[in-house]
């Protein structure tokens, strides 16, 4: 993109006539370009949001980092590090592993897919999915080519089981008739010999796929359980944001300063005379000191008040 472009006529002759760039005119325009365009990678400005490494180095450099410089004293330096920190941390990074830790471990359990994974069959890797990837894969199969191979494509590239969401359609028996094995490897194997084949096996398997109601129980299920997960997730982080977080640095706080009020002074010894009552008093002019018994001082003022 280029900015106010007829105001740059040399820029326009040099590109015109082919000509070398000229370094020393324009020193550092090729790296600070390369640079810019990094960052705008980074933060992802296309799609207009950013990536969770960039969120994590602003919120780190600008939030915590600005409020650390601007702490007034040890105990809110103190609280940067253990209260700030922590809530970037699990919010930029803690809950989309948690949250995807879950999803890993329904699709493992229930055999339908309500996750993504950068690497197979790996639960720091995985991620929630959406609802919009859910639709996507268990709704509108009337409308997509070839749906019983692409739907256990699918299934298999997710982590999730093909005999499961096949069971939970409830076409459990057509699919023995192609094959009965537990293995998705397997079974999408048998599936494509038996399409090349012409078999009838394939032709009423894919006919009952194609034709699954969009409200389907494998997409129930899938919305259900990506739902759960997304709100187990937000309530998780705010039970740690609001209440254990705050709750634990005031712990830490109270018990700092019980220990400095409790702990004796040093180098400090209270003067100790033969009458245990005497008040000393510091002289507003010089450093003269008046000394008075209590029952003195009962007596002048009872005789104040006649």
């Amino acid at each position: 993109m280029r900015i106010s472009n007829h105001l740059n006529p040399s820029f326009n002759t040099y590109k015109t006539n082919n000509q070398q760039p000229n370094s020393k005119a324009n020193p550092g325009f090729g790296d600070l370009k390369s640079i810019g365009n990094r960052i705008l990678k980074d933060c992802n400005c296309d799609h207009g949001s950013l990536s969770r490494a960039a969120f994590l180095f602003i919120s780190f450099v600008f939030l915590v980092g600005s409020r650390f410089l601007e702490s007034r004293n040890d105990d809110e330096r103190r609280e940067v590090l253990t209260r700030d920190i922590p809530a970037v941390a699990l919010s930029g990074g803690g809950v989309p592993i948690m949250t995807g830790a879950a999803a890993y471990a329904v699709t493992k359990k229930s055999g339908i897919p309500v996750s993504t994974s950068r690497k197979k069959d790996s639960i720091l890797h995985a991620s929630l999915c959406s609802q919009k990837q859910v639709k996507d894969w268990y709704s509108d199969l009337k409308n997509a080519d070839n749906p019983l191979i692409n739907l256990m494509n699918t299934i298999e590239r997710h982590g999730g089981s093909i005999r499961k969401v096949i069971k939970k359609f409830g076409f459990e028996k057509e699919l023995n008739t192609i094959s009965t094995s537990l293995k998705n490897s397997e079974i999408i194997a048998a599936t494509q010999t038996a399409q090349q084949n012409g078999a009838e096996s394939f032709d009423i398997l894919e006919n009952l796929i194609r034709n699954v109601p969009d409200d389907n129980n494998v997409l129930k299920f899938a919305r259900k359980a990506q739902a759960r997960i997304k709100v187990g997730g937000i309530a998780v982080t705010a039970g740690l944001l609001g209440f254990l977080l705050p709750r634990l640095n005031i712990l830490i706080t109270n018990k700092k300063h019980e220990k400095k009020e409790t702990a004796p002074e040093q180098g400090i010894k209270p003067a100790q005379t033969q009458n245990d009552n005497k008040i000393s008093v510091s002289g507003i002019k010089g450093s003269g000191t008046l000394s008075l018994h209590n029952s003195s001082a009962i007596q002048t003022f009872k005789s104040f008040l006649g």
